[in-house]
């Protein structure tokens, strides 16, 4: 799953990174200059997060990287890594932490996109992204994004 967002609709309200603030205890999105930064959420085997770590803390699980807490030793290799600057230090947890989509939550939808009033943020599964690639109005989009993105990880 990845998650997408229409910055020409944004409001920059914050609402998304205070639902993330309050349902992991820290905000796991950041805001930028007009609207929220979120996760790239890389692709497991590429992404450098985890391909840093030095004890394997960050982990795929269910199709997502996790930061295992227990194996973390707060290095904070991870958030030099990151490509969008996306780990955050739980200093509660004594952890790094990074957006999992909230699967690490007790939530339907992640928090961020629940509380988006302007509905800004949307889910987009794998699938979703082949079917749309079908399409002829959206492959030579899907095509320049898959090339940006590709060339960043």
């Amino acid at each position: 799953m990845l998650m997408v967002m229409d910055p020409a609709r944004c409001s920059g309200c914050d609402d998304c990174i205070n639902a993330c603030r309050e349902t992991h205890g820290v905000a796991r999105a950041r805001k930028g200059d007009r609207m929220p930064l979120f996760c790239l959420q890389c692709h497991p085997e590429k992404a450098p997060c985890a391909r840093i770590c030095p004890v394997g803390a960050i982990r795929e699980v269910d199709g997502a990287l996790v930061v295992d807490e227990e194996s973390c030793i707060l290095c904070k290799l991870c958030m030099v890594a990151c490509p969008a600057g996306m780990i955050v230090m739980n200093t509660e947890k004594k952890s790094a932490e990074k957006c999992t989509l909230c699967m690490d939550a007790d939530v339907i939808l992640p928090a961020c996109v629940e509380a988006c009033k302007e509905n800004v943020l949307k889910l987009v599964s794998l699938d979703d992204l082949a079917e749309l690639r079908d399409r002829a109005d959206f492959s030579e989009v899907l095509e320049e994004a898959v090339k940006i993105y590709g060339k960043k990880i």
